[in-house]
C-alpha cells in the first residue's frame, strides 16, 4: 500500500546536486508556506501557517526583511498568552535588537534573528525568575514585553552529557507522547519509527511499554506486494532495533519476512529505456533496447519496488518513478544490517550491490547525491568523474545515514574510506543540519544519530553547540518540538509531521548521554577509523 508519505516525496524529490538557496528561511514568502496550514489531525493544525516557532514563549511568527518576527499565532495558556498580540512586531530581545539576516543565497546557518531569540531564552532559562524580555513594536508604539519562561537551566559545554537541561528536556519530551496518545498513531512511517524508537530508549517503563506497543503492532502488519521502501527499511529498522532491546522473538518472523520485500525491492537486472514525454535525451532512444547508463541503478532503491521493464513514452512517472535514491538506499542497507545483528538472514550480495549504488553517488569530501536519473542530478553522468568532484556543504543528514549504514558494515573492504569520508563532512556541513529535501526531519535526525555514533567528538560538538539556540527556538511550551521553516524549496517535513518526528529526534539526540539503540552508536566498533 502506498502512504501519504510517499506520495508526497513522489511530487517532490527532484534533487538538485547543491542547492545555492541558503538561509535560516528560504524566501521572504517562505515558499508560500506562511500562509498554508497543516490540513491533517496533526497537533498543529489550528496554526493557520507555517511560522517560525518562537522558542517555549507560545507564538509563532513569520520572519521578516527587517530583521525582525511579526507575531501570528499565540497558543492558549502559553507563557505569551495575555502578553504578546497578534501582529505584534519583535525587533529584538533584552533591548538590544536583533543581528541581520537574508533570505536565500548565502551559505548555510541561521545568524540573525532565530539564533539571538535563541540564545536570549538560553539565558532567561538560566536565571532564578526565567524572564525574557522582548523589544516590540505595537500599533506602531515601542514597548518591553516581560514572558517568563520555566528556568530549565543551560545547556553545559558537553550537552547532553552532564547537562541536567538536557535531561529535563528530554523528560518533557517523552511526557508529552504520553499525554498526546494521538502521536502514538502518526501515520507517517519515518515519524512512527522515531516515536516508537524514543519511547523505547526510555527509562520509564510506562513509556517503554507504549514503544513497545507500537513496536508489536508492526509486527503484525505484513507488507503488501506494492509497498513503498521507506515503509520497508523503517519497519525492519524499528523491529530490529526492538528485538536488539528486549529479545523478543516474536517479532523475528515479520523481520523474515520484510528482509524478503526489501530484496524484491531492490533494483536489479537489465534496465530499458524510459522516461516522460519530452525529454530530448530520451525521445531519441529506442524503448525496446537496454540503455548501458542505466545499469549504474542496480542495487538502488527507487520510492516503490522496482519492477523490470521499460515506461513507455506516454509521460509521468512510468514504472519505476525516476529511478533510485541515495536515501532509499541507505536505509535499506541500515535496516539489513540490523537485522542481521538480530540473527536474521540476508542476502550479502544485496547488501554488496547496494553500497555500490550509495558510492556511485559519493563524492570526495563525503558529499551525497541525489540519485536516481539525477545521479548525479544532473542527467545521466559518469560515476567516476561525480566520485572525483570536491564540492558540497548541504544536506548533511544524508551523509549521516550513510555513515550509520557504513559503520554497520564493517565486513566490506572500503568501509573504512567511506567512513573517514563522511565523518570529515559531518565536521564540515554540520550548519545544513535542518535544512534537508522533502523531510528535514530525516536530516536532523541522521545528522545527529551519526555525529554521536562517531568516535571523533569534533563533528558532535559542531554540530550540537552551533544549533543550541535552534533547539530552543524548536522548542513548544508543552515539552513538544515542532518543525521549524527551512531553505529547501521541496521541504514539507512540517506537513508530514509537525510535532511527533521531531520531538522524538530530539529525545533521541539528547538520548546520546546514555545511548540504548545501534543507529545511537552502541555498537560503534569500526575497524580503520581512529578516536
Amino acid at each position: 500500500m502506498i502512504s501519504k508519505t510517499a506520495l508526497l516525496l513522489t511530487t517532490l524529490c527532484i534533487g538538485l546536486l547543491w542547492c545555492p538557496v541558503a538561509s535560516a528561511v528560504g524566501d521572504k514568502d517562505n515558499h508560500g508556506q506562511w500562509n498554508k496550514p497543516a490540513d491533517n489531525d496533526q497537533p498543529d493544525k489550528e496554526v493557520p501557517g507555517f511560522f517560525v516557532n518562537l522558542g517555549p514563549t507560545g507564538a509563532r511568527a513569520i520572519l521578516t526583511d527587517k530583521n525582525s518576527f511579526v507575531v501570528r499565532y499565540i497558543f492558549k495558556d502559553s507563557p505569551a498568552s495575555g502578553q504578546l498580540m497578534l501582529d505584534d512586531e519583535i525587533t529584538g530581545v533584552f533591548g538590544k535588537p536583533f543581528s541581520a539576516h537574508h533570505f536565500g543565497g548565502a551559505p548555510h546557518g541561521y545568524e540573525g534573528p532565530i539564533m539571538d531569540l535563541g540564545e536570549a531564552i538560553e539565558k532567561a532559562e538560566g536565571t532564578k525568575d526565567g524572564t525574557l524580555g522582548l523589544n516590540v513594536n505595537r500599533a506602531g508604539k515601542r514597548i518591553d514585553v516581560s514572558i517568563v519562561l520555566e528556568p530549565l537551566g543551560t545547556f553545559t559545554s558537553t550537552f547532553p552529557v552532564n547537562c541536567q537541561k538536557s535531561e529535563r528536556t528530554r523528560a518533557r519530551a517523552l511526557k508529552y507522547f504520553v499525554d498526546h496518545p494521538a502521536s502514538l498513531n502518526v501515520s507517517s512511517e519515518h515519524a512512527r519509527a522515531a516515536v516508537t524508537l524514543a519511547l523505547l530508549t526510555s527509562d520509564d517503563a510506562q513509556q517503554q511499554a507504549l514503544g513497545k506497543g507500537m513496536a508489536l503492532k508492526w509486527a503484525s502488519e505484513t507488507p503488501k506486494v506494492d509497498t513503498w521502501t521507506w515503509p520497508l527499511a523503517f519497519q525492519l529498522m524499528t523491529l530490529s532495533e526492538y528485538y536488539l532491546l528486549t529479545k523478543d522473538a516474536t517479532v523475528l518472523p515479520m523481520m523474515k519476512t520484510v528482509v524478503g520485500f526489501l530484496e524484491r525491492a531492490q533494483y536489479s537486472g537489465r534496465i530499458l529505456v524510459w522516461g516522460p514525454k519530452g525529454d530530448k535525451y530520451l525521445e531519441k532512444c529506442d524503448y525496446t533496447k537496454v540503455d548501458a547508463a542505466q545499469q549504474l541503478y542496480d542495487g538502488g532503491f527507487g520510492h516503490a519496488p522496482y519492477k523490470p521493464g521499460m515506461n513507455p513514452p506516454t509521460g509521468g512517472w512510468g514504472i519505476n518513478g525516476y529511478g533510485p535514491m541515495q536515501y532509499t538506499t541507505i536505509f535499506a542497507v541500515t535496516a539489513w544490517q540490523l537485522a542481521r545483528r538480530c540473527g536474521v538472514e540476508v542476502n550479502q550480495d544485496c547488501i554488496k550491490r547496494a553500497m555500490t549504488f550509495i558510492h556511485y553517488g559519493t563524492n570526495t569530501i563525503g558529499y551525497l547525491a541525489y540519485g536516481g536519473e539525477f545521479t548525479l542530478n544532473a542527467g545521466i553522468a559518469d560515476p567516476n568523474a561525480f566520485k572525483k568532484t570536491t564540492g558540497g556543504n548541504n544536506y548533511v543528514g544524508r551523509t549521516g545515514a550513510a555513515f550509520i549504514a557504513h559503520m554497520l558494515s564493517p565486513e566490506l573492504s572500503d568501509t573504512a574510506e567511506y567512513l573517514s569520508k563522511y565523518q570529515s563532512y559531518l565536521g564540515k556541513a554540520y550548519k545544513s543540519l535542518p535544512d534537508g529535501h522533502a523531510d528535514a526531519n530525516l536530516g536532523l535526525l541522521w545528522g545527529m544519530m551519526a555525529a554521536g555514533a562517531s568516535q571523533d567528538h569534533g563533528p558532535l560538538r559542531a554540530m550540537l553547540d552551533y544549533h543550541k539556540a535552534y533547539f530552543n527556538m524548536a522548542r513548544c511550551f508543552d515539552g513538544s518540538f515542532v518543525l521549524q521553516p527551512g531553505r529547501d524549496y521541496a521541504d514539507v517535513g512540517y506537513y508530514f509531521s509537525s510535532r511527533y518526528h521531531p520531538t522524538a529526534t530530539m529525545i533521541l539526540a539528547l538520548g546520546l548521554a546514555k545511548p540504548k539503540l545501534v543507529i545511537q552508536g552502541v555498537l560503534a566498533q569500526v575497524p580503520g577509523i581512529k578516536p
